[in-house]
C-alpha cells in the first residue's frame, strides 16, 4: 500500500511539473505577443497620424435622365440593345413599325386639302346681286332727275304741247273776244259766235288733257321710282343676308380647315424629336447608358394617343457622385474642393472630383446626420458608372 502511495506521488509530481512548465511557456508567449502589438501599434500609429484624410462612402448617379416614349400608334419590330448597355449619339436603340401612323397623317393631309377647297365652293357670288344693285341705284338717280327737272322724254313732249295748247287757248279766247264784239255790234250772228266759242272749249279741253297727262306722266314716275326703292332695299336686304351667310359660312368652314391644319400639325409634331428618325429610335445624347426597357418585340405603342415609354437613357456626361458626409465632417468640406474619388471595384484607381454642391439639409440614415455633398468628377475614361459605390477622400481642415 505504501508502495502504491509513493508511486503515485511520484506520477502526480512529474504531471504538476510539466503543467508549470506549460503555465511558464504561456505567460512568455502572452508576453511575447503583447510586445509585438505594442511595436505594431508604435509602428502603424505615426503613419495613421500623417494621413489627414477624412473617408466618406459615396453613390454614383446622375443629373440628366430622358424618358423615350411614343405618343403615337407604332408597333416595336427590333430592340436592339439591352439594358446598361453604353450608347452614342445616333445609334439605333429600337425599330418601329409606324405605318398605321403614316396613314393617319396622309388621312390628315387630305382632309385639310377637302376643307381649303371647301372654301373656294362654300361662298355664293354676289356678283350678279351686285351690279343689279347699281342698275337700280342708277335707275332711281336718272328716274329722280328726270321728275324733278322734267327731263324725261314723254314729259318734254308733253311740255312742248302745253305751251302750244296754252297759246292756242289764249288765240282761241281772242277770237272770242273780238267776236263777241263784233256781234254786240250785230257785225255777225250768233252762230258764227258759236263756232268761235266751240274753238275755245276744244283747244281748252286739249289743254287740260295735256295738264291731265303731264300729271299722269308724273305719277308714273314717282310710282317707278317707289319701285325701285322697294326693289333696291329687297335687293340690299338678299345681298346683306347672302354676305351675312357667306362669312358665317366661311368662318365656320375657315375653323374646320385651321382645326384640320392643327391636328395635322399637332400629329407631324410627335414624330419630330430628337430620338426619332423615320421609323427608329436613336440616341438623343453623345455618351448615353439604356436604362429601364420597358417594351418587348411586337408591343403596341401610344394607344389612343396616349404616351408609351420605350426605355430611358442616362446622360453618362451628367455623371456625379454623392457623398455621405456625417454632420461633425462636414465643415471640413466647401465648394470647389478638390477631392479624390476611389470606386469599391477598383482601390487601385483613383479619380479626381470637384465639389459642385453641398445640400442645405441634413438628413438622418443609420442613426446619424448626414449632409448630401454632389461632386463632379473627372473621369474621361468612364470608370465610374451608375449605382457604383465609391470612397469619397477628402483633407482634414484644421
Amino acid at each position: 500500500m505504501k508502495e502504491m502511495l509513493l508511486k503515485h506521488k511520484k506520477i502526480i509530481l512529474i504531471a504538476s511539473g510539466i503543467l508549470i512548465m506549460l503555465i511558464a511557456v504561456g505567460i512568455i508567449s502572452f508576453n511575447t505577443a503583447r510586445t509585438d502589438r505594442a511595436q505594431s501599434f508604435e509602428t502603424v500609429s505615426p503613419s495613421l497620424e500623417q494621413d489627414d484624410r477624412l473617408d466618406f462612402w459615396g453613390e454614383v448617379k446622375y443629373e440628366r435622365i430622358y424618358d423615350i416614349s411614343i405618343d403615337f400608334p407604332a408597333i416595336v419590330t427590333d430592340i436592339k440593345v439591352k439594358e446598361g448597355d453604353h450608347v452614342s449619339l445616333g445609334q439605333v436603340l429600337v425599330t418601329l413599325d409606324v405605318s398605321e401612323y403614316l396613314g393617319t397623317v396622309d388621312k390628315l393631309q387630305h382632309q385639310l386639302i377637302a376643307e381649303q377647297a371647301g372654301l373656294q365652293i362654300i361662298k355664293k357670288d354676289t356678283g350678279a346681286l351686285e351690279a343689279d344693285i347699281q342698275q337700280i341705284r342708277k335707275d332711281i338717280v336718272e328716274k329722280t332727275e328726270e321728275l324733278t327737272k322734267e327731263t324725261n322724254a314723254d314729259l318734254k313732249i308733253l311740255k312742248t304741247s302745253l305751251n302750244l295748247a296754252k297759246k292756242e287757248v289764249e288765240n282761241a279766247k281772242r277770237d272770242v273776244s273780238n267776236n263777241q264784239a263784233l256781234h254786240d255790234a250785230g257785225a255777225i250772228t250768233k252762230n258764227s259766235l258759236d263756232r268761235y266759242m266751240d274753238i275755245l272749249a276744244e283747244k281748252e279741253k286739249a289743254l287740260r288733257d295735256i295738264e291731265t297727262n303731264i300729271d299722269k306722266t308724273k305719277s308714273a314716275l314717282r310710282t317707278e321710282l317707289d319701285q325701285l326703292n322697294i326693289l333696291l332695299k329687297s335687293k340690299s336686304a338678299q345681298l346683306k343676308e347672302i354676305k351675312d351667310s357667306n362669312t358665317a359660312n366661311m368662318a365656320r368652314q375657315e375653323s374646320s380647315v385651321e382645326v384640320s391644319r392643327i391636328d395635322l400639325e399637332i400629329t407631324k409634331n410627335k414624330s419630330v424629336k430628337d430620338y426619332l428618325d423615320s421609323n427608329q429610335i436613336i440616341s438623343c445624347v453623345p455618351n448615353g447608358i439604356v436604362r429601364n426597357i420597358e417594351v418587348i418585340n411586337g408591343s403596341r405603342l401610344g394607344i389612343q394617343n396616349n404616351p408609351t415609354r420605350v426605355l430611358q437613357l442616362i446622360d453618362a456626361d451628367s455623371i456625379v457622385v454623392i457623398a455621405e458626409v456625417e454632420e461633425e465632417f462636414i465643415r471640413n468640406i466647401t465648394l470647389d474642393d478638390t477631392v479624390e474619388i476611389v470606386p469599391v471595384s477598383d482601390s487601385s484607381t483613383s479619380i479626381p472630383g470637384t465639389v459642385i454642391q453641398i445640400s442645405n439639409e441634413a438628413v438622418e440614415k443609420d442613426g446619424k446626420r448626414i449632409i448630401k455633398v454632389q461632386i463632379k468628377p473627372e473621369d474621361p475614361g468612364k470608370v465610374l458608372k451608375p449605382g457604383y459605390s465609391v470612397d469619397v477622400y477628402v483633407h482634414r481642415k484644421e
